[in-house]
C-alpha cells in the first residue's frame, strides 16, 4: 500500500482539504508496505522594536516530520536555510516521500519548535513571526489506487492550532487636551512595559532589565498630527512598533502597556512659584485600562470575548493586536504605577489575524 499526494496538514483559519473516504484506520490499522507523502498547506498566521505585521503568513524556520510506523518509521526536518525562499521550502516538502514503511500509527508535524506543548514566555518572545505549531493525526483515510499501480493511497489530515497572541505597540505622543496648555515644564519618557505577562517577573516601577520593556530614554515633547496622519514625534520612530508575542489568554487578566516617565516637573504658572517636581521621584505612569475593538470590527466580538460595556477579555491564539496611536494627554499620566486613574484615553488599534480588526484601548 501507498501514500502519495497524501498528507495534508490543514492550518487553523484556513481551508481544510475535502476528502472522499472510502474507509479509515486508526493506529496502525494500515497494513502493507508503503510509500507516505506530504502535502503541506500554506500556513497563515516578542519583544522588539519592529515594523508592524502586514503579511499574515507565519514565517517558517523549519518543518520536522515524524513518522511512527512498526516498519520505517523515521522523521525528516528541512531548514529554511537550505532553500532559496520560503515556497521552495513548502514544495520540498510537499516532494518528499517516506519509504519502505509497514502499519504506520501516527504523523507528527512540528513547525518552528521540538516540542508539541508547553511554550514558555521567553522562547514565544524569540519566536517573532515564526509561531511554534504541531499537530498529530493517527487516523490513515484510504483514497483508493489513484495512480492505477496496484497499491491503495491513504491520506492524513493534521491541523495545527495557533498557539501564541502578537501585540504590536506604536504610534506613542504627547499631546494636548483640547483647550488646555501643557502642564510639564520638564518630562522625559523613559520606555514602555508589558505588565502582568504570565511567568515574567512583575515590577512596580520602571525597570529597563525587565524582559518587557522596551527602553526609549528621550524628551517627551508634544506631538503635532492626528491618530489617522499620525504624531510627530512619536515612538517608536518610521512606523515601527513595540512587539510582544504571548501565550493566549482566555481568561483572568490580560497584560497592561505602561508607559513610564521621569524627570518630571511643573510649570511655574500652574504653581503659583517656581517650577516644582511632579512627586519626590519626579517619576509618572500612564497605563491602559481596557483594551476596545471599533465598531468596525464587531464581527471579533466573539473572538475576543467583547464584554458588556465593550472590553476586550480574551487575546485568544492566532491574532496580532495592533495599536497605531497611543496619544497621551497630560491628565493620563498619573504619580502611581496605575497611571492617571482619573482619566480615560482612547488608542485606536488594529488587530490582525494572521486576522484583520480595529480597536481601542482606554488608559488609565
Amino acid at each position: 500500500m501507498k501514500f502519495s499526494k497524501g498528507l495534508f496538514l490543514a492550518f487553523a483559519g484556513l481551508g481544510l482539504f475535502a476528502c472522499s473516504n472510502e474507509d479509515v484506520n486508526e493506529n496502525g490499522g494500515v497494513q502493507g508496505n508503503a510509500v507516505v507523502g506530504v502535502k503541506i498547506s500554506d500556513p497563515a498566521l516578542s519583544r522588539a522594536v519592529a515594523g508592524y505585521t502586514a503579511s499574515t503568513d507565519v514565517t517558517l524556520n523549519r518543518i520536522r516530520l515524524v513518522l511512527t510506523a512498526q516498519t520505517g518509521g523515521s522523521e525528516k526536518t528541512f531548514n529554511l536555510g537550505d532553500y532559496d525562499s520560503r515556497q521552495d521550502l513548502l514544495d520540498a516538502v510537499n516532494e518528499f516521500q517516506f519509504t519502505g514503511v509497514r502499519n504506520p500509527s501516527k504523523m507528527e508535524v512540528y513547525i518552528n519548535t521540538d516540542k508539541s506543548s508547553g511554550w514558555t514566555s521567553s522562547e514565544f518572545m524569540a519566536a517573532g513571526l515564526a509561531e511554534p505549531l504541531y499537530a498529530s493525526s493517527t487516523t490513515f483515510v484510504n483514497q483508493g489506487d489513484t495512480d492505477t499501480d496496484g497499491i491503495d493511497e491513504y491520506k492524513v489530515t493534521l491541523e495545527p492550532a495557533h498557539t501564541m497572541a502578537r501585540l504590536e505597540f506604536g504610534g506613542i505622543a504627547h499631546v494636548d487636551t483640547e483647550g488646555k496648555d501643557c502642564i510639564f515644564q520638564t518630562i522625559k519618557i523613559d520606555g514602555v512595559i508589558l505588565d502582568g505577562v504570565t511567568n515574567v517577573t512583575q515590577v512596580e516601577e520602571w525597570d529597563a532589565s525587565n524582559s518587557m520593556s522596551n527602553t526609549i530614554n528621550e524628551d517627551f515633547t508634544e506631538a503635532t498630527g492626528s491618530a489617522d496622519t499620525g504624531w510627530t514625534p512619536s515612538w517608536p520612530e518610521n512606523n515601527q512598533c513595540y512587539a510582544y508575542n504571548i501565550a493566549p489568554i482566555e481568561s483572568g487578566d490580560l497584560p497592561i502597556l505602561k508607559v513610564c516617565f521621569s524627570n518630571i516637573s511643573i510649570k511655574s504658572n500652574l504653581t503659583g512659584g517656581g517650577v516644582i517636581a511632579w512627586n519626590p521621584e519626579r517619576v509618572g505612569y500612564a497605563t491602559v485600562k481596557n483594551y476596545k475593538l471599533t465598531a468596525n470590527s464587531s464581527q471579533y466580538a466573539t473572538a475576543f470575548g467583547v464584554n458588556g460595556e465593550g472590553n476586550i477579555t480574551k487575546f485568544p491564539a492566532g491574532y496580532i493586536y495592533q495599536v497605531k496611536s497611543l496619544a497621551i494627554p497630560d491628565e493620563a499620566i498619573g504619580q502611581g504605577w496605575q497611571g492617571g486613574e482619573d482619566i480615560h484615553v482612547i488608542a485606536y488599534v488594529t488587530v490582525k489575524s494572521w486576522t484583520i480588526a480595529e480597536g481601542t484601548v482606554v488608559w488609565n
